[in-house]
C-alpha cells in the first residue's frame, strides 16, 4: 500500500495564494499570486520552502522598535566610524615600528598630529551616532540594552579624549618617560577599546535576534571576547617594545605580536560592520507574517 508522502505544511497551504512579491529561494522568479502549495514555474522549487526561509518567527516574537531605521542607521554608523578611528590609531603606532620589520614606507610617514586627530574625530562621530539609541532607551524603547549603551558610549567619549590627548603627550615636542608613552599610546586607549567591546557585546546580540543573517552566522560571527583578548596581546607587545632597546630582537618580538594582534581587532571590527548591516536590513524590512504573505484563493 503507497503512503501519503504530502506534506502537512503543503495541506495547510491548499487554499492559500502568495500576496506579495517574493523572489524564489532558489532562482529568483517572482511567486506572486502563484499557489502557495504549487512549485516554482522556473526552477521546479517548492514554493512552501521559499515561505518557510521568508517568514521569521523567532523575530516576530521580539517586541518591536518604534524607530527602526533610526537605530539600524545609528548601528551602523558607530561599527563604521570605530573601525576609522582605530585604523588611523594603529596606522600611526605603525609607523613607529623598529626598521627590521618589513612596514611598508607609505605608513611610515604616517606620524603626522593630524592623523591622530582624525582618529579623535571618528570615534567623537560614533560617539555623536551613538546618541538617537541612547534618547530611545531612556524612553523604554530599547529594553534591556541600557548597560551596552552605557558602555559602548563611555568608551567612545573615552577614546576621542584619550586621541585628542595623545596628540599633544606624545607628539608635541615634549620629552616623555616610558610609563607615559605606554599610557598614551597604547594602555589607556586599549582600555577604552576594551569598554567599547564590552558594551557593544551586550547591544550587538540583542538587536542582532531580529536578523536571520545575524543569528545563523554563529562561528564567522566575531564575538567580542575575540578582540578583548587582542587588546591585551596589543599591550602586552607594546610593553615588550618599551622595555627593550629600538631594533633588539626583543622590540621586533613586541612588534609581531603587535600587529598580529591589531591585525586580529582589524578584522574583528569589519565582522563588526557586516553584522550591523544584517541587523539595519532586518530593523529595515522586518520579516513578514504568513497573513501579511498569503490570502485565500478567489
Amino acid at each position: 500500500m503507497q503512503l501519503n508522502q504530502e506534506s502537512p505544511i503543503a495541506n495547510q497551504l491548499q487554499e492559500m495564494v502568495v500576496n506579495r512579491q517574493l523572489s524564489c529561494a532558489r532562482c529568483g522568479y517572482d511567486l506572486k499570486s502563484l499557489s502557495a502549495d504549487g512549485n516554482c514555474p522556473e526552477c521546479g522549487e517548492p514554493i512552501r520552502l521559499t515561505i518557510i526561509d521568508t517568514v521569521d518567527p523567532a523575530a516576530r516574537r521580539l517586541p518591536p522598535i518604534e524607530r527602526p531605521l533610526a537605530t539600524g542607521n545609528a548601528l551602523v554608523c558607530i561599527s563604521v566610524f570605530l573601525f576609522l578611528a582605530v585604523a588611523c590609531a594603529v596606522l600611526v603606532l605603525l609607523s613607529n615600528a623598529p626598521k627590521s620589520l618589513p612596514i611598508p614606507n607609505a605608513i611610515c610617514t604616517l606620524n603626522d598630529p593630524i592623523w591622530i586627530c582624525v582618529s579623535s574625530a571618528f570615534a567623537g562621530i560614533a560617539f555623536v551616532s551613538l546618541i538617537p539609541i541612547m534618547r530611545m532607551c531612556r524612553c523604554g524603547l530599547i529594553q534591556g540594552c541600557k548597560l551596552g549603551i552605557a558602555l559602548t558610549g563611555s568608551g567612545l567619549l573615552s577614546f576621542a579624549i584619550l586621541m585628542g590627548a595623545s596628540r599633544w603627550v606624545l607628539l608635541g615636542g615634549i620629552d616623555n618617560g616610558v610609563i607615559v608613552t605606554l599610557l598614551f599610546d597604547s594602555l589607556l586607549p586599549a582600555i577604552s577599546l576594551g569598554i567599547i567591546f564590552t558594551g557593544l557585546r551586550r547591544l550587538v546580540p540583542r538587536l542582532g535576534q531580529r536578523s536571520r543573517e545575524f543569528r545563523l552566522a554563529q562561528g564567522s560571527r566575531q564575538r567580542m571576547n575575540d578582540l578583548l583578548a587582542a587588546l591585551v596581546f596589543v599591550v602586552i607587545g607594546r610593553s615588550l617594545i618599551s622595555i627593550s632597546s629600538y631594533d633588539s630582537n626583543l622590540a621586533t618580538l613586541g612588534m609581531i605580536i603587535m600587529v598580529l594582534s591589531i591585525t586580529l581587532v582589524v578584522v574583528g571590527l569589519l565582522y563588526l560592520i557586516r553584522n550591523t548591516f544584517w541587523i539595519r536590513s532586518a530593523l529595515c524590512s522586518p520579516p513578514p507574517s504568513l497573513g501579511q504573505l498569503l490570502k485565500p484563493k478567489e
